[in-house]
């Protein structure tokens, strides 16, 4: 079973929020999930449980240990810049090998491995390397989150250009202005028709079934 990877268009387009409610639901119709958001940044120990990392370990049922912690987010970083500016001001390094590595130790092929990135999917995820090319290292099915808003087309396009237009696109309903995210879904599904444009508007049942099995391509 391919490993999930859900990025965004950019920062603060919901992509965590609408994770954990496809989570949420995953669960109540009886599936298991394992997690993993291997970097972060803007991670505040003293805020824990407003971190994407907590948040997403409580949607999917998890105990909410220091073990827990380590295990979903291996690498967290204190400055909410990206993860190599973030990790240039701890005075570290990360390279994307390693994170390429410990990301597929961890894939589990009998239940649906989620994986979510940091920043866009164009967004730098380690010294050497953007979210876009875990996303490509991994073998990874991308499912991208993007918002409603005054350039969110283009954003959205420009992500689906690099990613070769094959994805999930999932339009976050929230606060959408000044076009209604069923019409910005619309008009992004008749530039790129060979993505899977759907809209959250707060009920994640409908998006359950992305966390189906499918296998790797041939070849």
């Amino acid at each position: 079973m391919r490993p999930i990877f859900v990025t965004g268009t950019g920062t603060d387009v919901g992509k965590t929020h609408i994770l954990c409610a496809m989570l949420e639901a995953h669960r109540k119709a009886g599936g298991q999930a394992r997690i993993m958001k291997p970097v972060i940044s803007g991670f505040d120990p003293a805020q824990l449980n407003a971190t994407d990392t907590i948040r997403l370990m409580r949607a999917n049922g998890e105990d909410l240990t220091g073990e827990g912690v380590q295990a979903v987010s291996p690498w967290r970083f204190k400055a909410p810049l990206s993860p190599d500016m973030a990790a240039f001001q701890e005075g570290r390094e990360l390279m994307i090998d390693t994170v390429t590595h410990w990301c597929l130790d961890r894939i589990d092929r009998a239940v649906p491995t989620v994986i979510e990135g940091a920043g866009g999917v164009m967004s730098p995820l380690a010294t050497d390397g953007l979210n876009l090319d875990l996303i490509r290292e991994l073998d990874a099915r991308p499912i991208l989150v993007a918002g409603a808003y005054l350039g969110a087309i283009s954003h959205t396009l420009t992500a689906l250009r690099v990613m070769d237009a094959k994805c999930t696109v999932i339009v976050n309903d929230f606060n959408a202005q000044p076009v209604s995210a069923i019409d910005t879904a619309r008009s992004i599904q008749r530039f790129a028709p060979r993505a899977d444009v759907r809209v959250f508007s707060g009920d994640a049942a409908g998006l359950v079934d992305l966390f189906a099995p499918v296998e790797a391509a041939a070849g």
